[in-house]
């Protein structure tokens, strides 16, 4: 019998040379099924100084110690460090509603809670709510000195603070491995915020379409904002474009800066990456 070797391709490795390392900077490692991305932000200067993205199929412990080791190659100046998680079983409870012995109860009603996985959460600050989450508990790194934080509440976070004054309609998706996050904003809020398990490009339309019809949000009027592994050239970019007038690229958060080498990557490709940086608020 034939076993694979674990295969992983480095898809961006882009470094401001000009970027002095010291302590005012912070590294957030993001991972998803597929795919580590790690960039490295200057706190001081608010700009993004390095992203290393890789496509990977290796297994769990595999990728732990591939985070590992970059992590260990750092710069002991950048003392900060975060793991970002891309996970499909998230929900959002309302301060006024969470309690940390309810999130479990909340969780069941809109996702299984297979064996072996761990709840936790995160605040969302710009919507007033916390993101309670399921990962595997299998899911453990070495260092001490590390945060893990669902994805998407960072991703919520910026689109918050991006329409918190706009009373139009907004419809954003990530496409992500394995699943889509949806977030509609209307009247300066946030209207809906769901995932979806997508393992086709038909299914990725069908979860658009869904949201769209059940929140009267008309495809030929309103825009749409995608990001994540999608691109013009593949099947999910040309399935929906024939459905959807204004599909439109999300554009990398204008409230941070971006060095050369990084500003030649495609922004929406690692959209939530560049939203990191609102969890240091």
């Amino acid at each position: 019998m034939l076993i694979s070797e674990p295969k992983t391709r480095i898809l961006y490795d882009a470094k401001d040379a000009s970027w002095k390392q010291d302590e005012r900077a912070v590294c957030n490692i993001i991972i998803s099924e597929n795919h580590i991305v790690e960039v490295i932000f200057d706190i001081a200067n608010q700009r993004f100084v390095s992203l290393y993205a890789t496509e990977t199929n290796m297994n769990g412990l595999d990728k732990q110690a591939l985070i590992e080791e970059r992590f260990s190659n750092l710069n002991p100046s950048i003392s900060k460090r975060n793991i970002f998680l891309s996970v499909p079983k998230t929900m959002l409870i309302p301060n006024a509603l969470y309690e940390k012995d309810n999130r479990r109860s909340f969780l069941e009603n809109q996702h299984k809670i297979e064996s072996g996985e761990t709840i936790s959460d995160f605040p969302v600050k710009m919507i007033d709510a916390r993101m309670a989450y399921l990962y595997p508990d299998s899911f453990n790194l070495s260092s001490s000195n590390l945060n893990l934080i669902p994805l998407d509440a960072a991703w919520l976070d910026i689109l918050s603070m991006a329409h918190k004054n706009d009373d139009q309609v907004y419809f954003h998706f990530n496409v992500s491995d394995g699943f889509i996050s949806i977030a509609v904003f209307k009247d300066g809020g946030l209207q809906f915020y769901n995932t979806f398990d997508t393992a086709t490009p038909e299914e990725v339309l069908y979860f658009v379409m869904f949201v769209s019809e059940q929140l009267h949000i008309n495809p030929l009027k309103d825009p749409y904002f995608y990001s994540g592994f999608i691109s013009k050239t593949d099947e999910t970019y040309n399935l929906l474009s024939k459905y959807i007038k204004f599909l439109k690229p999300e554009e990398r958060p204008g409230i941070y800066s971006y060095s050369m080498p990084v500003l030649d990557i495609p922004g929406y490709s690692f959209f939530n990456a560049f939203c990191t940086p609102i969890c240091e608020l």
